[in-house]
């Protein structure tokens, strides 16, 4: 992905040894299940956003590793919960905590990667009141997934949808870039733009992911076609189908009751303009990325910022 960026290969390759030295604990069991956790793979998207974020200021590893590899815990963290709610057996083709171990197991380990997430947090240098960045976006993570799962089953709106995904995804992703400028000194203005492009990212990102949920090729991302609606959950694809013809509603609802069929589902969605108005949405929000991509000074590493927004 970083590959006409070699400074970002080159970190990211350290970030990743750096990584595996920070999951040790005196219980044997918490390093080998939280390694399986942290280590199992990935795109490390948001280490390599604090990373690039941080080469655009005073670029010193010794505080943009500890404040990359909180971002990634706790990431981790919530996948491993996330795993728990919706009793997931596999997670990219590899078999979940709670499925080799037992729940109460996954519960202990997703807490101990949320405490190793804060601690190294300490590690970067930055001041107490700069210290809050994580807190606040643990506290919107938690407020979006209690209310996703209170909506399941349930056809939000689209401003619903769109405050539910900032919260869920775009915040941790403007928590890495945030991270990244201060650990760099850069000025709270310039970190701003950072943010905002990781939020902007973040809706983008999610809207990508649930396309990917239409067009899922279950080799290729480790899940089954419209996956989310058989767990309750209204992608935008299908709420902009709704949108669009009201009508699709009911065939909804009786899909969530374990009725109706799938692909007949799947032609409605994407007759009724859900795939192409989703696309519309999530283009809106790769320009507004490229607008902050403007606010900031220009490097080498603001062109990988460009190329990442034209990869989703």
């Amino acid at each position: 992905m970083w590959s006409k960026y070699p400074v970002i290969n080159e970190e990211l390759t350290a970030f990743e040894e750096y990584l595996g030295t920070v999951l040790k604990s005196k219980n044997k069991f918490l390093t080998d299940a939280s390694r399986d956790a942290v280590l199992s793979g990935g795109k490390r998207l948001r280490p390599a956003f604090t990373i690039i974020a941080a080469l655009h200021g005073e670029y010193d590893r010794k505080r943009v590793f500890p404040a990359a590899a909180s971002v990634e815990i706790l990431h981790a963290a919530t996948l491993v919960h996330d795993d728990i709610i919706d009793n997931a057996k596999t997670r990219r083709g590899k078999i979940t905590l709670s499925e080799k171990h037992n729940t109460n197991l996954a519960v202990y380990t997703g807490d101990y990667l949320l405490t190793k997430s804060l601690k190294l947090l300490i590690r970067t240098g930055l001041k107490p009141e700069k210290l809050d960045i994580l807190a606040r976006a643990i506290t919107l993570l938690c407020e979006g997934e209690v209310d996703q799962y209170l909506n399941r089953y349930k056809v939000t709106s689209v401003y619903d949808y769109l405050k539910r995904i900032l919260g869920k995804t775009g915040v941790l992703f403007s928590a890495s870039m945030v991270l990244g400028a201060k650990t760099a000194n850069l000025s709270d203005d310039i970190a701003r733009q950072f943010g905002r492009f990781g939020l902007s990212f973040g809706a983008a990102f999610q809207i990508r992911d649930d396309l990917l949920d239409i067009f899922s090729d279950p080799a290729k991302e480790g899940k089954p076609v419209l996956n989310d609606l058989k767990e309750g959950i209204a992608t935008l694809p299908v709420i902009m189908a709704i949108k669009n013809r009201p009508s699709l509603l009911q065939e909804v609802n009786e899909f969530f009751n374990g009725n109706g069929d799938i692909n007949s589902l799947l032609t409605s969605i994407k007759m009724s303009g859900g795939v192409r108005d989703s696309e519309k949405l999530k283009d809106r929000y790769k320009e507004k990325c490229r607008h902050y991509i403007e606010k900031i000074p220009r490097t080498p590493y603001t062109d990988a910022m460009n190329e990442i927004v034209n990869w989703l």
